[in-house]
């Protein structure tokens, strides 16, 4: 069932953009930014509902 599969993934690239590109159609919540737990990262579902982050850590400004 979508968005009911406790497990996840989180894959670390440092070209998030490009990645997040490269997915445009299943991005989750718009793209790439900011999170509080100080990575730069977006989300999409895998196949089988798999929650999947793609990130680095956040440079700081």
């Amino acid at each position: 069932m979508p968005g009911r599969n406790p497990f996840g993934l989180y894959l670390y690239r440092e070209d998030v953009d490009a990645a997040a590109a490269a997915l445009a159609g299943e991005v989750i919540g718009g793209g790439p930014g900011d999170k509080p737990w100080g990575m730069y990262e977006f989300a999409v579902n895998g196949p089988d509902g798999t929650l999947i982050r793609i990130g680095w850590p956040a440079r700081p400004r």
